[in-house]
């Protein structure tokens, strides 16, 4: 299952100015056109869900939670393993990236603040196993015991396979923010009694 087709989206490159009516930029073809990072569009997803909210737009509210959150977190999740797929390709086939299989601490993170503010605004209890699923995963396979910091890369079942817990590719950014904003929207879902329309 697809993340969103290519006919429906508007993957582009810059271009040499020549293009059409898209400010020269063109349709990325192949592979690289269908490459998708469901972690980036699960972030976006929460990021558009804040930004309905700020401007009362319920329409994009609904496209948000359809398309950048429920479509992206059940086509990236892995129904074998768990933890969300860091590459996938929007038509179904195999994703060209060497990492698309592995699990990173960062996608997980995004997809538990989308899934948790998606409930916070439907009331989808989807929504909130969803959350469930992926907090546990992040848990479970992540969390170091001892101190709390979380590993950033496992492989495909879920075993750690670099044991340091920062570098050039990971600071602590995604966790701290990830665990201070589903705290605080489930503290709010709770404080109101139900769910924010």
């Amino acid at each position: 299952k697809a993340v969103v087709s290519t006919q429906s989206t508007g993957v582009i490159s810059s271009g040499n100015g020549s293009g059409g009516g898209n400010g020269g930029a063109s349709e990325i073809q192949g592979a690289q056109g269908r490459l998708v990072n469901p972690g980036t569009v699960l972030e976006v997803g929460w990021m558009l869900l804040k930004f309905s909210q700020l401007t009362h737009k319920k329409e994009l509210r609904k496209q948000a939670m359809s398309l950048f959150v429920e479509t992206t977190f059940t086509s990236a999740w892995d129904p074998a393993y768990g933890g969300v797929f860091s590459f996938l390709d929007v038509d179904g086939l195999s994703p060209t990236e060497l990492t698309w299989n592995m699990k990173l601490w960062w996608p997980v993170a995004e997809s538990m603040i989308a899934l948790i503010m998606a409930y916070k605004f439907s009331g989808n209890r989807t929504f909130l196993n969803q959350f469930s699923r992926a907090f546990d995963y992040a848990m479970v396979h992540f969390r170091e015991p001892d101190h709390g910091e979380w590993y950033g890369y496992a492989d495909t079942q879920g075993r750690i396979t670099h044991t340091f817990k920062g570098g050039p590719d990971k600071g602590c950014f995604h966790v701290a923010r990830c665990l201070w904003m589903c705290a605080k929207l489930v503290r709010e879902v709770v404080a109101s009694g139900g769910v924010e329309k």
